[in-house]
């Protein structure tokens, strides 16, 4: 019969989630229609959650972190949070972390849920402006960095930059800056900005005219009569600007005697290869840095690797154009060596022979070196792949991993029902082991046999029960713990429909309006259940045994309802000793007067409306008595032994959910008290409840008996 009853509460608990839960579904329908009826301008909201982490991929706590530069919101101790962001907010753009010493490593939105990866910086920022002193900010302007390493940056439109440089490193001086087209003239700073000061370099444009030109006007002859002083003598130092390489300036003057010059011929001389020294060196510097010089500390990598694929297209172009300009060159090598080859002496024909030899050796070097470099940045490359795919696969794990975890939950579950039907099965067996025992009792040959399998089977049942008992004692812990968490839990969504109806109430008139109050009506009611129903899961588990002073609790409870009695004009009488002390469990305590006083309120308001009269009375004598009196419309007879079931309605007025007075009677049994009533109708109702007068602080033993 014990089992049938506990078999019974469990179905009854159930049934009340149940219904919970429906009654939670249809509110939420509700608030879904109220919000489909907004204005359509309203932008849709996506819930996203949180996460940070550190490098090693554990939850990192407390965490402040700004979405597309939104206001802070911090992860918790838990390591995460729920925000909303809009749809047109999404992809997300930007991050950023509250702390200067932090900085997001890589971050990754999959299924509503971010997971941020956290780490230290290792470099700090300085915000730098470039000046000219005459005209104000240089936009679009490369600089270059020469620290501990060397970086190219460009100026913005307003001519400033960031300058990620080490925790450790500082800026000496403006000699560590150059600006390209400018001279540097002083550099200021004051903690992490600065002002780079410059000046404009005047240049001018140099007359294009190609190489080639110039060589067609040249006569015919033997290299080594074209490079010879004569050709110098008859070279028109005017024409000096059609000079566009080096190769060409050299090929020219590297046999001609500078002592012979004047000089102002030296000075042209001089002014023309420093140009050309000049425009070598740039054409390099931006060959070289045109993309390499924008990945840094600071870059993003799905930039770095563009810029590392456009250098290598940019580098691909550069052969092929090397290869062409190099097959022109040749040919016109070929087309000097034929015309002049035969007047060469031995001794010029042995030294050019010698150059082109090491010339073959010099590609074949060069050759073996472009081979190794390449190899090696195939392995650097495939590198990255491995490092970025396990990363992906890291990632995959901790799907699988969570994936794995709620496959296994929902085994468990199964495991629990496989075991209870197993245990009912076993119970049909021995039920029919024992029927057919009786049987055999019969024959007074099996007598003894008989007997010793009711002696096993004895044995066997108490085993069973032992287990049984320990299986229902478990299972009344989970449910209590499931009570409690769902009565939690449920109360979250509450508090939002809540929120929202309130919400919705300032932002609409008329009938939605009265519709919505009636929505919030219902939502706090249905939270006023999930408050008793989490009261009721921690009676059997009471805590914070200590001293009661019996009068602070009371006039706790007044001063909760004051505000109805204020505007019911209820009279409120306290009779308590102010020394009244005794040891219990305050929370259990307060649980029974505040029932009690809120049970009284409801009953004598439907009687009077206004003007009723409540009384208070405690006194000591062995033990503790109070006892709560009201001049309600008071209880009838054919009834006053339900009053104390779970969800029994003493009246078909009242608006509560039935709990009240149950949970006064559990409350009392587990203080080791009574509770008893009396009543008569439309005059009075008095609850008397009675518990043990503890005076020492040790816990006593039978308060163990219901845990």
């Amino acid at each position: 019969m014990e089992d049938r009853d506990d078999m019974k509460g469990h179905a009854t608990t159930q049934r009340t989630v149940y219904t919970v839960g429906l009654r939670l579904y249809g509110i939420a329908v509700l608030a879904a229609i109220l919000l489909a009826h907004a204005p359509a301008t309203a932008q849709v909201r996506q819930l996203i959650q949180v996460r940070t982490f550190d490098e090693r991929l554990k939850p990192m706590k407390n965490v402040e972190v700004s979405i597309n530069g939104k206001n802070f919101i911090s992860t918790g101790d838990k390591g995460e949070v729920f925000t909303e962001l809009l749809e047109t907010e999404l992809p997300i753009k930007t991050l950023k972390i509250r702390n200067e010493q932090l900085e997001p490593a890589a971050w990754n939105l999959s299924k509503s849920i971010l997971e941020i990866v956290v780490r230290k910086k290792d470099y700090q920022i300085v915000h730098l402006t470039v000046k000219d002193q005459n005209t104000g900010p240089v936009a679009n302007t490369s600089v270059t960095f020469r620290g501990k390493k060397t970086a190219h940056y460009t100026s913005a439109a307003n001519g400033t930059l960031e300058l990620p440089i080490a925790l450790d490193e500082k800026i000496d001086g403006a000699d560590q800056f150059s600006v390209k087209g400018y001279n540097v003239i002083d550099f200021q700073q004051t903690n992490t900005e600065g002002v780079l000061t410059v000046e404009f370099i005047k240049q001018v444009a140099a007359v294009e005219q190609t190489t080639a030109a110039a060589t067609r006007e040249t006569p015919a002859v033997a290299p080594d009569q074209v490079i010879g002083k004569d050709y110098f003598r008859n070279f028109d130092l005017n024409h000096l600007d059609s000079i566009q390489s080096l190769t060409v300036f050299y090929a020219i003057f590297k046999n001609v005697s500078m002592k012979n010059m004047d000089a102002a011929t030296r000075v042209k001389l001089d002014d023309k290869f420093k140009q050309l020294v000049t425009q070598l060196e740039d054409s390099l510097r931006y060959t070289r840095n045109v993309f390499m010089g924008r990945i840094s500390d600071s870059s993003f990598v799905r930039e770095d690797i563009r810029n590392l694929l456009k250098q290598a297209q940019a580098e691909g172009k550069g052969l092929q154009i090397q290869r062409t300009e190099f097959d022109e060159k040749i040919h016109i090598i070929e087309q000097k060596l034929q015309r002049g080859f035969t007047n060469l002496d031995e001794n010029t024909r042995a030294m050019v022979f010698s150059d082109l030899m090491a010339l073959e050796q010099l590609l074949a070097e060069n050759e073996s070196r472009f081979y190794k470099n390449l190899s090696d940045y195939r392995q650097i490359i495939n590198g990255l792949k491995e490092k970025y795919f396990d990363f992906q696969q890291l990632e995959d794990k901790l799907s699988e991993s969570e994936a794995r975890r709620l496959q296994e939950q929902a085994a468990f579950r199964r495991q629990l029902l496989l075991i209870s039907l197993v245990a009912l099965v076993f119970g049909v067996l021995i039920v029919l082991l024992i029927t057919f025992s009786n049987r055999l009792r019969r024959q007074k040959k099996d007598l003894v046999l008989a007997n010793e399998e009711v002696k096993r089977v004895n044995e066997n049942l108490e085993a069973i029960v032992e287990d049984r008992t320990k299986l229902l004692a478990e299972a009344n812990r989970e449910l209590d713990t499931f009570l409690y968490r769902a009565s939690h839990d449920l109360r979250t969504p509450v508090c939002s429909i809540i929120g929202l109806c309130n919400i919705a109430i300032h932002l609409s008139n008329g009938e939605p309006r009265e519709l919505v109050q009636r929505v919030v009506n219902t939502t706090e009611g249905m939270d006023k259940l999930l408050k008793k129903l989490s009261i009721i899961s921690e009676i059997n588990q009471p805590t914070g045994y200590s001293s009661i002073m019996l009068l602070g609790i009371v006039e706790n409870v007044q001063y909760r309802y004051r505000n109805l009695m204020e505007e019911k004009r209820v009279t409120f009488v306290v009779d308590c000793p102010a020394d009244l002390i005794f040891h219990s469990y305050p929370n259990l305590v307060e649980v029974v007067i505040n029932n009690l006083v809120e049970n009284a309120l409801v009953y004598s308001l439907m009687q009077h409306g206004e003007g009723s009269h409540i009384t208070f009375r405690a006194t000591v004598n062995g033990e503790v008595r109070f006892s709560v009196r009201d001049n309600g419309i008071g209880v009838d007879a054919a009834i006053q032994h339900r009053l104390f079931d779970m969800f029994f309605k003493g009246h078909p007025d009242s608006k509560g959910n039935g709990l009240g007075l149950y949970i006064v009677q559990k409350s009392v049994q587990a203080l080791e008290g009574s509770v008893t009533l009396e009543s008569v109708p439309g005059e009075y109702t008095e609850f008397t409840v009675q518990l043990p007068l503890h005076t020492d602080t040790a816990i006593p033993s039978s308060a163990y008996s219901d845990v």
